[in-house]
């Protein structure tokens, strides 16, 4: 029963960690979640066992690994749809300009 919750703990945290670090941050919360929670059975386990809690640590640290990871990118990334936007604003205010206007730019030198 230890086993299978240390390696649930593991696997869930593992990708919660690789989820935090690429583009679909926002779906690691899930993750996140089953390994508190088999970390947390495998704590209430191994006192009643009395056994060593190393792997519950590296669960934790982990999870904590993912957490400030997915919140960091949550906070300080701006929205992606915005900066789309932007750029295709200014693509299409560069593409309307006049010929006129391009042709004052550059003359063209006649001989």
């Amino acid at each position: 029963m230890r086993k299978l919750f240390i390696i649930l703990g593991f696997i869930s945290a593992l990708c919660a960690v690789v989820l935090a670090v690429t583009s679909l941050y926002h779906l690691a919360v899930t993750p996140i979640v089953i390994a508190f929670a088999s970390g947390l059975i495998i704590l209430f386990l191994s006192k009643k066992e009395n056994t060593k809690t190393k792997t519950i640590q590296y669960i934790f640290l982990l999870v904590i690994m993912a957490l400030s990871l997915t919140i960091y990118k949550g906070v300080v990334n701006p929205s992606d749809d915005l900066d789309i936007q932007k750029t295709e604003q200014q693509n299409n205010e560069t593409s309307n300009e006049p010929k006129e206007k391009v042709e004052k730019v550059s003359p063209k030198k006649e001989l």
